[in-house]
């Protein structure tokens, strides 16, 4: 089931952060919430430090360290849509780890930003 749907069991878990296939991972998370009726906000920031680019037996992906800061807004419908939701969610991941001057340690994983927009229906 993928870890959009809140079912995550890490306490360190933010949309569009992945974490498998590395070893001896330090991560910090905090997130902050505010939720007023139909509206609900949120604010995350999440520091990972992971091993080396180019120690494979701990990190097989050649992730750099990173920091990420994620908001997300949402909202219900309420009345006739009640079942109808939007949520946009932004996402910022900048690198802190040594790429050694190589691309393929940067592209679609660090130093990017993200939007997206997702309407929910629930049955």
């Amino acid at each position: 089931m993928p870890r959009e749907w809140g079912r995550d069991p890490f306490y360190t878990f933010m949309p569009r952060e992945r974490n498998e296939g590395l070893g001896d991972v330090h991560a910090w998370m905090a997130k902050s919430t505010y939720t007023k009726k139909q509206f609900k906000t949120s604010l995350a920031f999440g520091y990972y430090k992971l091993p080396d680019v180019k120690q494979v037996a701990l990190n097989k992906y050649g992730f750099p360290s990173y920091m990420q800061v994620n908001y997300e807004a949402a909202y219900s419908f309420s009345k006739a849509l009640k079942n109808l939701g939007v949520r946009m969610l932004l996402v910022c991941k900048k690198n802190d780890g040594e790429t050694y001057d190589n691309l393929k340690y940067v592209y679609n994983k660090v130093d990017m930003f993200q939007v997206n927009v997702m309407i929910d229906y629930n049955l």
